[in-house]
């Protein structure tokens, strides 16, 4: 119910006491009204008696024209908008009282764009209220969206039963899957040895006993040009260009790798020992 309130109607509030009710109404500006003193005579905000008007300040001046809660009162009997030239999804919520997230909602948008002509649901679908029940498969876009969040949830957890331990050094990502030494495959690539043992070529190219015992014994048997089903070769079982070619550049690669990737060769051992892997 729209009614028009005079500046007297301002007066007759204030005489008898009657409180002015949150209807549509329009106010015409006197000397001495504020923003401020007319949203408290009608019970409601400044903000709100702004945005209606499309008020940038406080400033009003006398005889001006002040609508008041008109919006939602055509909120509250309209259902359905038709767009028009200079529309926008936050000028239409404003004017009805809604939100920008309740429009796209309830019309199914992915965007702020809407185009002239274009008709917006002011309101819930009907059908939303009660979710028709439906196979596992076709469930509500909700519930499928929280089943979605759950597996996303649960993934990390499923893969951290993969991980080292946080006081030991990660391994690289193509190396965790590593059988033990038992199923590498001694299959005769390249004849990587140029003289001596290979034991005798890897410590004169700078390795240790402790290396030969704890890394090249369980990886490869000591065989240079030993290839696992994976493809990993060589003495410390890589995929990495020092895995093939002499024990010497095996060596070096080796030592290179133990002090990259976990600080020193005796790091790299102690890992060896423990995970069975490096």
């Amino acid at each position: 119910m729209k009614k028009l309130l005079a500046v007297s109607t301002a007066a007759v509030a204030v005489t008898t006491g009657v409180t002015a009710t949150a209807d549509a109404a329009s106010h015409t500006v006197k000397s001495g009204d504020t923003l401020h003193s007319i949203s408290q005579q009608y019970g409601t905000t400044v903000s709100a008696l702004k945005s209606e008007n499309g008020l940038t300040s406080n400033l009003i001046l006398p005889n001006q024209v002040i609508k008041i809660n008109e919006a939602k009162e055509a909120s509250q009997s309209t259902t359905e908008y038709t767009v028009v030239a200079g529309d926008t999804l936050s000028k239409i919520a404003s004017k009805y009282d809604v939100t920008v997230s309740q429009l796209k909602a309830w019309n199914n948008l992915s965007s702020d764009l809407i185009i002239v002509g274009q008709k917006l649901s002011l309101q819930a679908p009907a059908q939303s209220a009660v979710p028709a029940q439906a196979p596992a498969a076709q469930q509500a876009p909700v519930q499928s969206n929280q089943a979605s969040a759950q597996q996303t949830y649960q993934a990390p957890t499923q893969q951290q039963s993969y991980q080292a331990p946080a006081q030991s050094y990660k391994a690289p990502a193509q190396q965790s899957y590593q059988a033990p030494a038992q199923r590498v495959q001694t299959t005769q690539t390249s004849t990587a040895s140029t003289g001596g043992s290979t034991k005798a070529q890897f410590l004169a190219a700078g390795g240790t006993e402790a290396m030969w015992n704890t890394i090249v014994l369980p990886e490869s048997s000591g065989n240079p040009n030993a290839v696992n089903e994976l493809g990993y070769r060589g003495l410390g079982q890589t995929k990495e260009a020092w895995g093939t070619g002499s024990v010497e550049t095996q060596t070096k690669g080796m030592l290179n790798y133990a002090k990259q990737r976990y600080g020193s060769v005796d790091a790299a051992i102690a890992f060896r020992s423990q995970n069975n892997w490096w």
